[in-house]
């Protein structure tokens, strides 16, 4: 509760000494935003879907047995060139 006095108190104060003229100091900045660096090899949705070749198939290394439980015979499209069903539509819509 004594937080919120103070608070009201500090804030009370720095809106009289602006109505009066009277200088308020401000905050002290805050620390800039650390700049991270982007990867560089970026790619949006556009440059992904270029890429993909409807009728490739998996290599024939890759076709073993190490890899039999998770491969597919046929790839299965990006979503983003699924339509969408009825269900769906109505849903966005």
């Amino acid at each position: 509760m004594k937080k919120i006095i103070l608070i009201l108190n500090y804030s009370s104060h720095r809106l009289r000494a602006l109505s009066s003229g009277g200088s308020v100091t401000s905050p002290p900045p805050s620390p800039a935003m650390p700049k991270y660096k982007l990867a560089e090899y970026r790619y949006g949705r556009e440059e992904m879907l270029a890429l993909y070749i409807k009728d490739n198939k998996v290599p024939e290394d890759m076709q073993d047995k190490e890899f039999a439980a998770i491969l597919q015979d046929e790839p299965m499209q990006p979503l983003a060139l699924v339509p969408l069903t009825e269900e769906e539509r109505q849903r966005e819509g």
